[in-house]
């Protein structure tokens, strides 16, 4: 009796590595994780990524099933065609590394590589907020902001490993210098790390709100994630950092929206969370600056797959890559 094919995902982030099987279908058949904080270099990690390896045959022989393939994501610059992580500035033991061309060897089955966010992308396209959309523009909204383009079904790699980088599109000129070297890119205003420096300047000026208490107590613990909370409890300092997020992403949806005709705009991640805070500002910016493409002929909605659109991004990777062997 023949097994069954499965790929290996992998979710590679800065906390945890999440790992699965998953069918031609997009069913996870297994999943686990370890900690990626506790690497302290490049061998460490790809040691432990190549006994992953073992785990991977292991648990498909005990499902029943054959390993054909194993599609990756991780954050920062990828050249997928290389195999090789730029630059991963939340796993810096990734910096420069050659990972594919390292695990191959001892890989009994292809390895696949792409940037975490083009991942989201394509899992939400695939199985998610973006089913049935040929263009999908895909962000997530966590310490940075990330994005990831489906154009005419595909995924779309772009040049030197930079494709869909929405969160470096400048929307404030004289804003405050992102941590890629640019001014005002829409990361200083829509992601949970920049979100919780501007709040920390409101509280310092004395602008009410009951995370003053917190601050104050520790400024270190106020967080995206509390801001998320905060926000979705009617904070008004929280609600006015999420009218912030809303209409910055509004602002560079138009711009993506006409430039490329995007159909679908898909929002996850953590700080996601409060959508239903900053949706009403994204929508008002969006629609104000969109003149030439027609309005009803676009929709930006939640992400579905949760956690799992990295996932499932990646094993999609894997299959599409074996199909077209």
């Amino acid at each position: 009796m023949a097994k069954e094919p499965v790929v290996v995902a992998l979710d590679l982030g800065g906390t945890n590595a999440r790992l699965a099987l998953v069918d031609r279908d997009g069913e996870i058949l297994a999943r686990w994780e370890w900690a990626t904080a506790t690497m302290p270099d490049q061998d460490a990690l790809v040691n432990t990524l190549a006994a992953d390896l073992a785990v991977c045959q292991e648990k498909a022989g005990e499902l029943g099933a054959e390993v054909k393939g194993m599609g990756m994501g991780v954050p920062g610059r990828v050249l997928p065609q290389e195999g090789r992580v730029a630059f991963s500035p939340n796993i810096p033991a990734l910096n420069d590394c050659l990972l594919v061309p390292r695990l191959q060897p001892q890989s009994p089955w292809p390895l696949f590589l792409e940037n975490d966010a083009n991942l989201f992308a394509l899992g939400e396209h695939w199985l998610g907020a973006g089913e049935g959309h040929r263009q999908m523009l895909g962000i997530t909204l966590g310490t940075g902001v990330g994005g990831g383009l489906i154009l005419d079904g595909r995924l779309w790699s772009g040049t030197a490993g930079t494709s869909g980088e929405i969160g470096h599109l400048t929307v404030d000129p004289v804003g405050k210098k992102c941590h890629c070297g640019n001014r005002g890119c829409l990361e200083t205003m829509a992601s949970g790390f920049w979100a919780v420096v501007w709040v920390k300047e409101q509280l310092a000026k004395g602008v009410g709100s009951w995370l003053r208490e917190l601050y104050e107590a520790d400024a270190e613990a106020l967080t995206g994630e509390t801001l998320v909370a905060a926000a979705l409890q009617r904070d008004s300092l929280a609600i006015k950092a999420f009218e912030r997020v809303g209409r910055s992403l509004g602002q560079a949806i138009a711009g993506v929206v006409h430039l490329l005709g995007i159909s679908r705009v898909v929002i996850g991640g953590r700080f996601a969370r409060a959508w239903e805070v900053f949706e009403m500002y994204l929508q008002e910016e969006l629609y104000r600056r969109l003149t030439l493409f027609p309005r009803e002929a676009l929709s930006v909605v939640p992400a579905k797959l949760g956690d799992d659109a990295g996932m499932i991004g990646a094993a999609k990777l894997a299959w599409d890559h074996l199909n077209e062997k």
